[in-house]
């Protein structure tokens, strides 16, 4: 039994005989297991967590060039994935995408990468020197659509640009997923890679339900995180190669030496190894015991204030996306009147001791995973809670907002005159926003949720930016990018002329 658990946990089995056969730590950390650790930690996590809060030992592998346990761990990984090649990384998903960048765009290539993307896309841009071409969403679709992709756009670019590789988001932080097959075939026929942030989609390999697992459409490289979705620690994430190329995987394994750090604790290491056995093992029975719950489910969760959103077939074909994940709830409230939810949110966090994944003006999000398959009518009871709750709070006027508010959303393409890079390291003065139209941003401005960026640095500042950003802040929206000082908001420009 014990042989069969240390092949289908490598690396954790061999931590734990390791941390039972040592006695005496003349070595790194300095807690040494728990000993000289903390006290109100100990009291709060036990002292025996630290015992597996050690790197590259003796009888441990090193994570820069894998040879013993860990090879096999993430050998396996890949295996269960459906990989030809698997790294584990412990800065989360932004430092695989970061990898990806650096290891296939040279300075001043080009990479096709939706204008929707996450942060971290656009601080690899920064770091590898890349130059974008940004493909611009499709539009008059729903908030919950973000990322949607033309076609025949992504075939327009590829034909215009000599594109080196091509980079889209896939799920979105609402789970709904694009066709990645339909994108994977226009860019081979082209000789481009292809490269799925699947940050939020690591657990479609483990049900038939779950929209189809970027690797499986044909992706060359795909990096998914280990915590959003399955049940691994907070900064943990897997990146995998299809194989199409060993030359690119060779600069990947140095690109990762370099941006990972020297001395990962093994308890993420230990947590990916376990985590993704757990999955495979138990998950298809869990997913699908979940989905068939939700799916009957949704009608009881529709209540008078609020509506289960089902994303319908029209704006699915109009984004060209393939489906979405079943796991994710989007409530949206079906008032004609102004709300904002955020209020909702704030409400059941401080009163109810419920948390969820985020709230909108007019809608919320909920994130359920496989622990919430392991007490089905327990998850049912708490949903149909849930919805009775928000409910509740709505008719007690949580939420609602006297005042309309016409503000319209915008998604048009911004005129861009500097890389990201060129823009990090141009010369910058602070402006007041009201006073910043027509101006070169230095600032990256993401609003939560979901947190692609508004504005990115190097791009003329969009009078419908600016309004937005004052419409949201005044909605209470966490905005990354600007400082506020006695009620004004500031953003950071470039001086120009550009030197």
């Amino acid at each position: 039994m014990q042989d069969e658990q240390n092949t289908k946990n490598p690396f954790a089995s061999e931590l734990c005989d390791y941390v039972q056969d040592r006695k005496t730590f003349y070595c790194m950390p300095g807690h040494k297991q728990g000993k000289g650790a903390p006290a109100f930690l100990k009291k709060v996590w036990g002292e025996k967590v630290f015992s597996y809060d050690i790197t590259e030992v003796s009888r441990s592998d090193v994570l820069a060039y894998p040879k013993k346990e860990l090879m096999h761990a993430q050998q396996r990984s890949a295996e269960i994935m459906g990989a030809e090649r698997t790294w584990f990384l412990v800065n989360g998903s932004s430092v695989g995408i970061h990898a990806i960048l650096g290891a296939i765009v040279k300075p001043g290539e080009k990479v096709l990468v939706h204008r929707e993307c996450h942060k971290a896309v656009l601080m690899g841009l920064v770091f590898s020197g890349a130059v974008p071409i940004y493909l611009e969403p499709v539009p008059n679709l729903p908030e919950y659509a973000y990322g949607s992709v033309d076609l025949q756009k992504v075939e327009e670019l590829l034909e215009k640009h000599d594109i080196k590789l091509v980079l889209v988001t896939s799920p979105n932080y609402y789970g709904i997923s694009l066709d990645v097959a339909a994108i994977a075939k226009i860019c081979h026929e082209h000789d481009v890679l292809l490269f799925v942030d699947e940050a939020h989609g690591t657990h479609f390999t483990f049900h038939e339900n779950f929209p189809m697992q970027a690797l499986r459409a044909g992706a060359d490289y795909v990096v998914q995180s280990m915590h959003k979705t399955l049940g691994g620690l907070y900064q943990t994430a897997l990146l995998h190669s299809a194989g199409t190329s060993e030359f690119f995987d060779e600069r990947v394994d140095h690109m990762l030496s370099m941006l990972q750090s020297t001395s990962p604790s093994a308890l993420f290491l230990m947590s990916i190894d376990a985590a993704l056995e757990e999955v495979h093992q138990k998950g298809e029975e869990l997913y699908g015991g979940l989905i068939e719950m939700l799916e009957a489910l949704r009608g009881q969760l529709n209540t008078s204030k609020f509506g289960v959103v089902v994303p319908p077939e029209g704006v699915l074909s109009a984004g060209n996306f393939s489906g979405f994940d079943p796991c994710k709830i989007i409530f949206r409230s079906i008032s004609m009147d102004e709300v904002n939810l955020i209020h909702i949110k704030e409400a059941l966090s401080d009163s109810y001791g419920i948390e969820i994944e985020l709230a909108g003006e007019d809608h919320m999000l909920l994130t359920l995973s496989m622990a919430d398959a392991v007490d089905l009518e327990r998850t049912k009871k708490n949903l149909i809670h849930f919805a009775k709750t928000i409910d509740k709070l709505f008719s007690d006027g949580v939420g609602y907002v006297e005042e309309q508010d016409e503000f319209v959303d915008h998604r048009e393409l911004p005129i861009f005159e500097l890389t990201p890079r060129d823009a990090f390291y141009a010369k910058k003065r602070v402006q007041q926003i009201s006073e910043a139209e027509h101006l070169i941003s230095a600032s990256m401005v993401c609003i939560y949720p979901p947190g692609y960026p508004l504005i990115i640095p190097g791009e003329r500042i969009h009078e419908a930016a600016i309004h937005k950003i004052y419409h949201d802040f005044a909605k209470g929206f966490t905005i990354i990018g600007i400082t506020e000082d006695a009620g004004e908001l500031f953003i950071d420009v470039i001086e120009e002329p550009v030197t």
